[in-house]
């Protein structure tokens, strides 16, 4: 049986292990903070939130509950808010003993965190071939948007739910989306997809879009054809939240990138897909979401039983056996 810390460890490591990063950029932001931390003076260090110094991935923490409480039984979600909690804590009225409750989408301290994930999208695009100068300068201002945006929510809401009701609850956000963009990617370069109806047929194979596509919505194109060549893919479903919506001139300046598949594109951004003739595949959010925590919990059950319970959009879909 694993222990709550040793969920959120392990959590952590998947997502280091899927990023397409190199490892040592990702060590030389965390050698930052610490560089940061060894600067503070004593009451400074006492708001630091020491996690920086060893997790990446500043959306991803334990909010709420003893680190060495034993995990059985979690329930899951997408979104988690009070209702959730309280969903629960009705569970557990009920006979259910849930453990443990991990949201994707990030609460508290880990959404206040959001904006200093979105850096991984810079590190990847420069990897594609864009110019790293060039990155960074457009995504400054949304980076700043927002980290101003997420100062006007209400943090802890759920946490403080969970606190009065006493239900253990983490985040898992980016770890998953690396997860997620790791395995769709790998998926295409192995199948080497020549048209964009080859990518969507693809992406109708994986269960968790085939279930979603019987439910709600399926991957569709929504810039080009099926008939159009997809050339070279680039599978855009991590760091944080959406880009820049001059990130696409970049990319059609400065990379052999043809096709997008993302979560979700705005109506701005797809103006600016089909100004710099690009082609997009929006595979959906929630589908996409749970995919990545799909392969998160395989890990985790690679090392200790786990009974999982569903809410809140996620639909759990078991590759650890297969």
């Amino acid at each position: 049986m694993l222990k709550l810390r040793e969920i959120y460890r392990l959590s952590v490591e998947a997502g280091v292990e899927a990023d397409q990063r190199p490892k040592e950029e990702i060590e030389r932001r965390l050698g930052v903070e610490r560089d940061k931390y060894d600067k503070l003076r004593d009451k400074e260090r006492e708001r630091f939130d020491t996690e920086r110094l060893s997790n990446p991935f500043a959306d991803t923490r334990v909010l709420y509950g003893d680190p060495d409480v034993e995990v059985s039984t979690v329930l899951v979600g997408i979104d988690i808010g009070a209702a959730e909690i309280m969903l629960a804590d009705r569970l557990r009225s009920r006979g259910e003993a849930v453990d443990l409750v991990i949201a994707h989408h990030p609460l508290g301290r880990a959404l206040a965190g959001l904006a200093d994930v979105m850096s991984v999208q810079t590190d990847l695009l420069a990897q594609h071939g864009s110019p790293i100068g060039q990155l960074e300068s457009v995504f400054a201002g949304r980076i700043k948007d927002v980290a101003v945006s997420v100062t006007a929510a209400n943090h802890n809401r759920a946490v403080d739910a969970a606190r009065l009701l006493d239900v253990p609850l983490m985040c898992i956000h980016t770890p998953a989306d690396n997860c997620v963009a790791q395995f769709i990617g790998t998926k295409i370069r192995e199948a080497k997809p020549l048209l964009l109806g080859d990518v969507l047929d693809l992406l109708l194979d994986i269960d968790e879009y085939s279930q979603y596509a019987a439910e709600t919505a399926e991957p569709r194109i929504i810039v080009g054809s099926k008939e159009n060549r997809a050339g070279e893919v680039f599978v855009d479903m991590t760091g944080g939240t959406s880009a820049p919506e001059g990130i696409y001139e970049i990319i059609s300046k400065s990379t052999d990138i043809s096709t997008m598949v993302c979560m979700h594109v705005s109506r701005e951004h797809k103006k600016e897909i089909e100004k710099h003739h690009l082609n997009c595949i929006v595979a959906p959010h929630m589908p996409s979401d749970t995919i990545g925590l799909n392969l998160i919990l395989d890990s985790l059950e690679s090392r200790g039983g786990l009974n999982v319970l569903e809410c809140s959009g996620f639909r759990r879909v078991n590759r650890s056996h297969r």
